[in-house]
């Protein structure tokens, strides 16, 4: 009886292990990086005291590897991982291979939801959208083909009309403060970015918001897109969702499921997140899920707009 208890297989209904590592597929400091790590102690008090959550940094490839590894992991709650949408959703959009499928995942949860602001240096001459479609050139600042906010500058080039003008989308910078601090220098004439990193830049001064993504505007005198006639511009956002591999058992899944909403609704956790600037956003499992689908659906009407473009 002993033997046959040894060798017993795990409960495929708990965690097999102590240690729980959620994978952030980007380098440390970023805003990834910092949603998890501000929640992690917070999850793992609801998953048990002796529950250990080890936010793991596994940048590379735009996010494609951390979320290769956890699609490749074993579906026995020890490997989660954060997931940019709509960044981790555009590969498939753009006709790109990826060894992973978004919507077999395990989704655990929403922890944020971030609006674009439309951004232009405070020294600038530019004050509403309508002077910027009156210039005769334009400069996009933003990271990478492919990336989410340069898909969000396309769809908005295209709204607003500015295609014509070709507009020069300018790539070369490694994050997203890095274009900001472009921006303030003058290396072009305007910028999307989260909420959440733009927004110490516009009360500082340096940088002023012209418009918002989103049903209603954090920023007061700033208006939404949809306020100003662009409402097919209000889906664009950053989210911030959390998933297990595929195939996880359902026990299980409810498990982490039901300590994810439990930690989000913790005001010890909300109290952390709003030092740490995080734009809570919390969906469930079945909703984060759901979230997916309506980013491919979503990304899918504007395929033609995401070409490759003129960049430097």
């Amino acid at each position: 009886m002993l033997l046959v208890a040894a060798c017993a297989p795990p409960d495929s209904t708990q965690l097999a292990d102590d240690n729980v590592s959620i994978v952030i597929p980007y380098r440390p400091g970023g805003g990834f990086d910092v949603s998890v790590r501000t929640f992690a102690p917070y999850f793992a008090k609801q998953l048990g005291e002796d529950i250990n959550i080890l936010p793991t940094n596994l940048p590379g490839a735009g996010g494609r590897r951390g979320a290769t590894t956890v699609y490749r992991a074993k579906p026995d709650g020890t490997t989660l991982g954060i997931f940019n949408l709509p960044g981790i959703v555009l590969p498939r959009i753009l006709g790109e291979e990826v060894q992973y499928d978004l919507q077999k995942l395990s989704w655990i949860g929403r922890l944020e939801s971030q609006n674009y602001l439309f951004l232009v240096a405070s020294s600038s001459e530019l004050r509403s959208i309508e002077d910027v479609q009156r210039l005769e050139a334009i400069s996009f600042l933003s990271t990478g083909y492919g990336s989410s906010v340069l898909t969000a500058m396309q769809i908005l080039s295209d709204s607003l009309g500015l295609e014509d003008k070709n507009p020069i989308f300018l790539t070369g910078y490694a994050g997203t403060a890095d274009y900001l601090v472009g921006l303030i220098r003058g290396d072009g004439n305007v910028a999307l970015a989260p909420v959440s990193t733009a927004i110490k830049y516009v009360e500082s001064g340096d940088l002023r918001a012209l418009a918002v993504t989103g049903e209603v505007s954090e920023l007061e005198g700033v208006p939404t897109f949809a306020e100003l006639g662009y409402p097919e511009l209000t889906p664009l956002n950053v989210q911030r969702s959390i998933a297990g591999p595929p195939d996880m058992n359902p026990e299980l899944l409810k498990l982490l499921r039901d300590a994810f909403t439990r930690a989000v609704s913790d005001p010890e956790f909300k109290e952390a997140a709003l030092k740490a600037r995080l734009d809570l956003s919390p969906l469930d499992g079945e909703q984060a899920a759901a979230q997916v689908d309506e980013n491919f659906n979503f990304y899918e009407k504007f395929k033609a707009n995401l070409k490759n473009p003129n960049t430097f």
